[in-house]
């Protein structure tokens, strides 16, 4: 006996989510007014700390000019709080719209570095936006509440005990440049390239516990689990946990082997690769037919160039150079007193949080290194709560994300995600609160102090739309260095840091890194925290371990019981302190309005940024 999606278990826990979400925050998109700067005056009593700071805020007509000056008692003082301010998305237009003359050919969207390359199967979901605008996946996303939707896949359906499911595939769906139809035999094709030996996908420890994929006719395909499956929706969609298993043309790979298909790639995307300038930019051109879904971007061609430093992507942005770019919040602001407008995704669903190297807690890993001194099986967890609890996290979040975030209470947990223990929050003031003076204590019972410090390395790099990281990272040194830690600051770039993380290498064990993630099901979570499969590599013991085996083991998909797993994971890691959880928070680009109208995007696709076609044009 099967059962349709939208009628699982699985899909009702996702209904909840989308609810949820909605509830917790008003989606953002393609706005329909004008970005503004808001001003609010906010009479309050702090202690000024040493600092003279003269900042200008225009109005009309007047200059309030705000002069902060050392004092030594309190003093009622006035707060200027800026904030972007994102108008109600217009509705998205239905298929096969209007065209609409675009002002430029070409748009072109700044951000971070990746790892270049057309093999999207060799990175990781960082790197995706390279492949999002031409290839496609069996499920997509609501670009308003991240909903799952058919795509190259019209219909599925699961068993009960959640380890067979079997898609209906599109028919009539042209791959570029003349390789023929998508087909079931390009999605068997697409599942082995995913769990071949070069693969670094994220879900790879998922695909490979399948015990057959087969194609059923030309337009079905049945996939058959050893293990209970129910986010196999997640892992063939476009995000919300996927976004890595892209359809391909089998008929290409045959052709013109590898190396043609570097050169050009087919996918069945509104966009088709265009070329790319290694070390400056990839590009993309609309397909001069009708796509198949009736999607029509504005633009002709989309333009993405990967720039390091976010402040010479403000400088594009403002010069023209570029149409659209992520920056950190701080610039945020100045591309909005600058006329630029602000573009979020349509629910607060990036979390960042920083990871220890070393945590390998797995009876019988030979990486774990009890010498590191926050792994250390006696004074390591004093170290950790330390590390936690020196942080003002409510300072942090008014520094590093301007107010527009919520403290994470544990790293990729919500309540709408299941598997949530209330605890978490009343313990969380006397377990993680900030209170410097008992993390030094915590410090001197592990036997650090500012004249005894531990070095700890902070692996810092610059990674598509996650500006905030490297701000986060030089924050935390006001915080670590008087409690006894000596921070060291190390440049690098992600494909290193990724590398060096899953590898467990000597170097990631001296210290730590930070990550933008996208929120996904917690069960996906159990699979990437566990040993040895797993890919996470951020915190590894048997008890996660166990309930993942737990887990697979299930002979039906009993929610309840899912929930008690996930919940067992999260008490495990919440009470070790495994890593610094920081904040929840809405993915924010910005565009020049003279160009660009808006886009619509969700926030958890692959390349997080997505659907590419909805970037509408000014008229």
């Amino acid at each position: 006996m099967s059962h349709r999606w939208f009628k699982s278990p699985k899909g009702i826990l996702f209904s909840f989510l989308v609810l949820g979400a909605m509830l917790f925050v008003a989606c953002g998109g393609t706005a329909a007014e004008p970005t503004i700067i808001e001003k609010e005056v906010i009479v309050e009593k702090e202690v000024i700390k040493e600092v003279q700071v003269i900042k200008e805020v225009p109005v009309v007509k007047e200059v309030v000019k705000e002069v902060v000056r050392e004092v030594l008692k309190e003093v009622p003082v006035e707060t200027v709080v800026e904030k972007l301010v994102v108008a109600t998305p217009t509705p998205i237009p239905a298929n096969k719209a209007p065209a609409v003359e675009a002002k430029v050919d070409r748009v072109i969207y700044a951000f971070g570095e990746v790892q270049e390359t057309n093999r999207h199967w060799t990175v990781a979901r960082p790197s995706y936006y390279q492949f999002d605008p031409w290839a496609e996946t069996l499920i997509g996303l609501n670009p308003k509440d991240n909903a799952r939707t058919p795509r190259l896949a019209k219909n599925w359906e699961w068993s009960t005990d959640g380890r067979e499911w079997i898609f209906q595939l599109q028919e009539d769906v042209p791959f570029h440049f003349g390789f023929g139809e998508f087909t079931s035999k390009d999605v068997v094709a697409a599942y082995e390239r995913h769990i071949g030996p070069d693969s670094q996908a994220g879900s790879v420890a998922f695909f490979k516990d399948a015990k057959t994929v087969e194609a059923i006719g030309d337009h079905e395909v049945k996939f058959t689990m050893n293990g209970i499956a129910v986010d196999m929706p997640a892992m063939v969609s476009r995000g919300f946990g996927g976004g890595e298993l892209l359809m391909l043309s089998a008929a290409q790979f045959e052709k013109d082997g590898l190396e043609g298909y570097d050169e050009r790639p087919a996918g069945t995307g509104t966009y088709q690769y265009g070329g790319r300038s290694i070390g400056e930019s990839i590009w993309f051109e609309r397909i001069n037919y009708d796509h198949w879904r009736g999607e029509r971007p504005d633009f002709k061609e989309l333009e993405i160039r990967w720039v390091r430093e976010d402040i010479t992507r403000l400088a594009m942005l403002l010069t023209g150079e570029a149409h659209i770019a992520s920056m950190s919040r701080e610039l945020q602001l100045e591309a909005a007193r600058a006329g630029m407008k602000a573009a979020q995704a349509g629910v607060p669903t990036n979390y960042l949080s920083l990871f220890f190297g070393g945590m390998y807690f797995s009876e019988g890993d030979p990486a774990y290194d009890p010498t590191v001194p926050w792994a250390n099986p006696d004074t390591g967890k004093l170290v950790r709560q330390a590390m936690n609890k020196a942080i003002n996290r409510q300072e942090m979040l008014d520094f590093v994300l301007k107010g527009e975030g919520a403290i994470m209470h544990n790293t990729a947990f919500l309540p709408i995600l299941g598997g949530w223990n209330s605890k978490w929050e009343s313990d969380w003031e006397e377990l993680y609160g900030f209170d410097p003076v008992k993390a030094k204590a915590l410090m001197a019972e592990a036997g650090y102090s500012p004249e005894n410090p531990m070095e700890f390395t902070i692996f810092n790099y610059i990674s598509s739309d996650e500006p905030e990281t490297p701000v986060m990272v030089e924050a935390l040194i006001n915080y670590w260095e008087p409690i006894g830690i000596k921070v060291n600051i190390l440049d690098s770039e992600w494909g290193t840091v990724r590398k060096n993380y899953r590898g467990k290498t000597a170097e990631i064990k001296k210290g730590g890194w930070g990550n933008v993630i996208t929120m996904r099901a917690l069960t996906t979570r159990l699979d990437s925290w566990s040993y040895p499969n797993g890919t996470g590599r951020n915190y590894e013991s048997d008890v996660i371990n166990q309930a993942r085996l737990d887990f697979l083991a299930l002979e039906t998909a009993d929610q309840g019981k899912i929930d008690d797993l996930v919940q067992k994971a999260g008490d495990d890691r919440y009470y070790n302190f495994p890593d610094i959880p920081f904040f929840w928070f809405r993915l924010t680009v910005m565009y020049n309005p003279d160009v660009v109208a808006g886009w619509t995007f969700p926030g958890t696709s692959g390349s997080k940024t997505s659907h590419w076609d909805l970037i509408k044009a000014a008229q």
